[in-house]
């Protein structure tokens, strides 16, 4: 039975930011912090997969000062009883302990969400509100209508994931750019499905990196600090294969025949830098050829131009 007093749906959806915004407070989210945002907040109450794809948009770049603020802010306004609080810092020791030590920027942070939450749960007008309108509290939905702060572009995230953080690097790193807007978002899609290979095993090696830049540059027409910048996102963005599956169909739409077969051919390249072709990679690379709308005859003289073990 569902344990209304611990917790409900939007104020999980509000925990699972007040997470990713702690990890970001020191400027990265290490692998132990992503791995155990991912299994804590998969693992709240009432929280979809949806729920996480529309999170991610938080953990496409660092939370400035105000974000931050107003994640905090939002949360409080969800908190109504101490089992509220408890239930969201049973949440926070767990990616705060996630690497195994606690830094003084993360210590600021939790201090602060602990004085909002102190506010919240004591309040004996707050109290007698969740007891008034409990039920109407809890059936208010994960996400409002009017979308704000970076959530104004979450449509554009999930349709290209990479592009929208490399937009912001582009401005952070002062890159010029010569291509256009839709030129960028397919090279991005490009490097997305590349970069999702080389990230099959669990890492990208500096092999790998360095391919992915080169082709990048090769067929892309790309300077190399954008090639770079590009290689940088999307080696580090987090990609499901279902997101997959919705990139390589969003760059067989965009693009010409020509250049989905250029696209596989680097693609089967690149997994075999290591001399090795596993089984996984080889149904990968099925898989995608399909959703690229690969010829079979392409598909089939790829992997015999190449040696590899197995």
């Amino acid at each position: 039975m569902k344990n209304n007093s611990a917790s409900y749906r939007a104020l999980n959806v509000a925990v699972g930011k007040v997470l990713i915004a702690a990890a970001w407070v020191d400027g990265q989210i290490n692998q132990y912090e992503l791995e155990c945002i991912k299994s804590v907040i998969l693992r709240l109450p009432d929280i979809t997969f949806e729920d996480w794809r529309k999170l991610k948009i938080y953990l496409a770049y660092p939370l400035s000062k105000p974000e931050q603020e107003n994640v905090i802010r939002n949360f409080s306004d969800k908190v109504f009883s101490k089992g509220h609080s408890k239930h969201a810092w049973s949440c926070l020791l767990k990616v705060l302990n996630a690497d195994g030590t606690i830094n003084i920027a993360e210590k600021k942070f939790a201090n602060a969400l602990d004085s909002e939450m102190s506010v919240s749960s004591m309040g004996a007008l707050r109290k007698l509100k969740y007891f008034l309108f409990k039920s109407t509290i809890e059936s208010q939905p994960g996400w409002q209508k009017k979308l704000e702060g970076r959530e104004k572009f979450i449509h554009e995230f999930f349709d290209n994931p990479v592009y929208f953080v490399f937009r912001k690097a582009l401005l952070a790193e002062s890159i010029t750019v010569v291509q256009s807007k839709p030129e960028l978002q397919n090279i991005c899609l490009y490097a997305s499905i590349i970069s999702w290979f080389a990230k099959l095993d669990g890492k990208v090696s500096a092999c790998e990196k360095e391919f992915i830049i080169n082709t990048l540059i090769q067929n892309c027409n790309l300077k190399k600090d954008v090639a770079n910048c590009i290689a940088n996102v999307s080696t580090s963005t987090d990609l499901s294969e279902l997101e997959l599956a919705n990139l390589c169909t969003s760059f067989a739409e965009e693009s010409f025949s020509d250049q989905r077969k250029e696209l596989f051919k680097s693609v089967t390249r690149m997994v075999v830098i290591d001399n090795i072709l596993t089984i996984d990679e080889l149904e990968s690379l099925r898989t995608v050829a399909l959703y690229l709308k690969i010829p079979k005859n392409i598909w089939i003289s790829s992997l015999k131009s190449i040696n590899i073990s197995t």
